[in-house]
């Protein structure tokens, strides 16, 4: 057996395992064992398994077939690491509703002819993953590589006074409109005047740099849709892409718009079509020289046309890309704000994945998650939004999508929705707020803290505080079947407070809760699916 490995910045270590029969043998089995503590291995997610609560015994069995699931994450918000299991001849499979039609490759030396699988369960003291390959024969010279990823969780401590003054305003609007909103961030969708043409930035650029250029001089900055997976027919280099074969564009039926059928034939994806501009995708292959194209566009975007980051809708590439993206956009001090959003991979046309598990490598680069279409706020659990939607086990923080999310369970993990993408949800009531109790510097301490000082006294109502001196926003929002009542239970000693002098008061916001004042142990009622902000001071 022959091991090497490399460690970098981010948490990232990359093994390979080559394994190679001296003589023929056989084998019982060839298996690896992960250990975690206890304490550590309290949430799981991937392998099938929708983020939450670890399962006391877990069983899985390679199918590659129909399930994008290679490895897991297994761990609590200050540790964790994520798995994932490879072979020599592993290839990055197509997302986003693409990947039966380009799957992943089952490892030879791992699935062993769907021999191999991972138990997860209680060994003694100790929480274990097993992976194991099964029973198998070597011939002599034969060579089987089991290759395994790791990431270390939590990436880097959270940023929350970043979360409480950056708020994204995600759509093209005039600039006094969106400074007057409040918001300090504007995301350019494509199929807008500035950036017509989906993932290919650079036939409008001078409209952009026109409004980047008034944006900045109000304050803003002016972030753009930009990411991989598929590329605009408008492509100045469609033709020259077309020539290398399937390098760039994936193999597939063809169809889609006119235009693709007269000029590209077939064997190709059709992908986005907008139909007002004409504006037809073609899906790409994967990882190919054409990253090479897209960072050196975005280094060119970031100092010609002054662009603050880039919105990614889920991603088509690899770490090592993100890396380069990143680096390029920071470049010179230019602040390089990358938000990622993800509809729910966890469907038959995704491989049943998590969207936080498939993307977990690209988390030390991002500044916000906004998870995001297809994501259920209403029927899911806290583990639930705590490891697959906040971001918060990994030193990141989010926003909610779709039906405008739950702004009182949002809020328990410091989330909002975002402005202006639904209508029946409105952020900016519970920014003043935020803004008239001062979040900035203020520290946040969850639900899921052992010691957080202010409690319920029902788990499915758990409350989350934002602490200074002096005072503290306290959030509660219910996952109870039905209304009930709490009682706050206090640790004044470790608020900083002095009970004799307290106040609760929840203060006034729009469509969130009416303004009223609760006494030290008066109980307060929490209806069904809602929640308060109260102030404590």
């Amino acid at each position: 057996m022959e091991v090497t490995a490399s460690l970098e910045f981010d948490g990232f270590i990359a093994y390979t395992v080559k394994v190679k029969a001296l003589q023929g043998v056989d084998l019982k089995d060839i298996t690896m064992h992960i250990p975690f503590t206890k304490d550590v291995a309290k949430y799981m997610m991937g392998l099938g398994q929708k983020g939450g609560y670890r399962p006391e015994n877990f069983e899985w069995k390679w199918d590659v077939t129909h399930k994008n699931q290679d490895g897991a994450w297994i761990g609590n918000v200050n540790a964790g690491l994520q798995y994932t299991l490879r072979d020599e001849k592993y290839v990055r499979p197509l997302n986003t509703n693409f990947y039966l039609q380009k799957p992943l490759l089952l490892p030879s030396s791992w699935g062993n002819d769907n021999k191999g699988g991972i138990k997860v369960s209680g060994v003694g003291k100790a929480i274990l993953a097993d992976n194991y390959s099964g029973e198998r024969k070597l011939m002599k010279g034969e060579v089987l590589y089991y290759n395994f990823n790791l990431l270390i969780t939590p990436f880097h401590p959270i940023n929350t006074d970043f979360q409480w003054a950056t708020r994204f305003y995600h759509a093209y609007k005039p600039i006094d409109t969106i400074k007057d909103i409040g918001a300090s961030v504007i995301n350019i969708h494509h199929a807008t005047a500035i950036n017509p043409y989906i993932n290919y930035p650079f036939i409008a650029w001078k409209k952009m740099k026109a409004y980047d250029d008034s944006a900045h001089a109000a304050g803003l900055k002016v972030k753009i849709y930009n990411t991989i997976r598929e590329l605009s027919n408008h492509a100045y280099e469609t033709f020259a892409l077309r020539s290398l074969g399937h390098e760039i564009y994936s193999s597939g039926k063809g169809g889609g718009f006119s235009w693709l059928q007269e000029h590209l034939g077939d064997d190709y994806i059709a992908a986005w079509f907008v139909p007002e501009i004409k504006d037809a995708a073609i899906i790409n292959s994967g990882m190919n020289r054409w990253h090479n194209y897209y960072v050196e566009g975005m280094n060119w975007l970031t100092q010609n046309v002054g662009i603050d980051g880039i919105y990614l809708d889920d991603v088509a590439f690899d770490r090592v890309t993100m890396k380069r993206i990143k680096r390029v956009l920071t470049a010179d001090g230019h602040p390089g704000i990358i938000d990622l959003h993800s509809a729910n991979q966890y469907n038959k046309n995704d491989g049943l994945n998590n969207s936080a598990k498939l993307y977990m490598e690209h988390f030390p680069y991002l500044n916000r998650l906004w998870f995001g279409e297809y994501f259920d706020y209403e029927k899911n659990s806290p583990d639930f939004f705590l490891t697959e939607v906040s971001g918060i086990p990994f030193g990141l923080m989010g926003e909610m999508l779709q039906g405008g999310g739950n702004p009182w369970r949002g809020m328990v993990y410091g989330m909002t929705n975002r402005i202006p993408w639904s209508d029946n949800a409105d952020p900016r009531p519970i920014w003043k707020v935020w803004d008239d109790f001062g979040m900035k510097g203020s520290q946040m301490i969850g639900y899921w803290v052992d010691v957080n000082p202010v409690k319920t006294g029902n788990d499915k109502v758990p409350a989350t505080i934002y602490k200074k001196q002096g005072r503290v926003l306290v959030s509660i929002a219910s996952w109870a079947e039905s209304d009930t009542d709490i009682v706050l239970n206090i640790d004044w000693k470790k608020l900083g407070i002095d009970p004799s002098k307290a106040t609760i008061t929840a203060p006034e916001i729009k469509n969130f809760q009416a303004g009223r004042t609760f006494g030290l142990n008066e109980k307060i009622p929490v209806e069904k699916g809602r929640g308060w902000l109260l102030i404590i001071k």
